[in-house]
């Protein structure tokens, strides 16, 4: 039972060594069903849109492949599809930080919101710790880049260049919809120059360097 569902209420990311979903450190959470445990799902926390559609498929109630769709649909630039999966993974589930996290940039890419959606989340998170809380408060407009900088760098060593990675994306993607798109393209190779390969932000900000090549 390697795969870990997103649903714990003090951390509901999963850890970073699961193929980058996102970021987050030391999620403690419940096994899912060892009926997933195959190549499908492997191939779907790869960002494989087909292949979670398959597991999807056979397990409608699948939260990891359904939030990973959602995820695979971002890598390609879907933000309607993505938000459509984010939408459905947060009303499974209210305290999955990722999805209420996605949908509020998926919807902010479609000119769309979610603000009001967030900021409810937020308040009733109480637990949820400072990293990663601070990405939410930045799209709010609660957080600055110094202080998302100064909490992903304070993160334990094993983990710091997935959090810093993941803190200029976002840096990034805010500064892409405020419309500050050459502070946008620095963040995201500064993203890029971790070196962190493995994590969600790496590939997405590697697509949009790539794409602007």
């Amino acid at each position: 039972m390697r795969h870990l569902q997103l649903v714990h209420q003090k951390s509901v990311y999963w850890p970073v060594l699961v193929l980058g979903s996102l970021l987050l450190l030391a999620a403690t959470a419940p096994f899912v069903p060892a009926s997933a445990q195959d190549s499908g799902l492997d191939a779907c926390l790869a960002f494989d849109r087909t292949a979670c559609n398959t597991v999807l498929a056979a397990e409608p109630d699948n939260l990891t492949a359904l939030f990973m769709r959602g995820l695979a649909a971002e890598l390609e630039a879907d933000d309607a599809a993505a938000l459509k999966d984010f939408d459905a993974t947060a009303a499974i589930e209210p305290r999955h930080f990722g999805a209420q996290l996605w949908r509020h940039i998926a919807a902010a890419s479609l000119n769309d919101s979610r603000e009001a959606a967030l900021t409810a989340y937020l308040a009733g998170a109480q637990q949820l710790p400072p990293w990663p809380r601070v990405l939410a408060e930045l799209y709010l407009g609660k957080a600055d880049a110094p202080a998302v900088l100064k909490l992903a760098q304070s993160q334990p060593q094993t983990a710091r260049a997935e959090a810093i990675c993941a803190a200029e994306y976002h840096l990034g993607r805010y500064a892409s919809l405020t419309g500050n798109s050459a502070a946008a393209m620095g963040h995201f190779r500064n993203a890029l120059a971790t070196g962190a390969k493995h994590v969600f932000e790496y590939q997405a900000a590697a697509r949009v360097v790539d794409w602007v090549r």
